[in-house]
């Protein structure tokens, strides 16, 4: 009987953890598109809002199959563009 409880503890502490994961992902992608978003057109806050909202509900959607290896490899793969876009901005010739 403690076995199975302890069993259904790791389960379950290893669904939310995936659960915090993908959520934490899924604002962190919003927030980038928001802003993105906002740069381009000046937006208010609710329109700001809406789109962290609707980019999260996505990534949920889109990741509800991943495993936590999934979600770890597409957060390296989001910060590898990230520092590509970085690098792009630091070194192109312009004003």
């Amino acid at each position: 009987m403690l076995k199975k409880t302890q069993i259904k503890i790791k389960e379950s502490s290893k669904g939310v953890f995936l659960l915090v994961a993908k959520t934490v992902s899924g604002v962190l992608l919003g927030l980038t598109v928001a802003l993105v978003v906002r740069g381009f057109t000046g937006y208010g806050y609710l329109g700001f809002t809406f789109v962290v909202v609707a980019i999260t509900g996505a990534f949920l959607k889109l990741s509800q199959k991943w495993k936590i290896q999934g979600v770890l490899l597409f957060n390296l793969f989001c910060v590898m563009v990230a520092m590509l876009l970085r690098m792009y901005i630091l070194i192109a010739p312009g004003e």
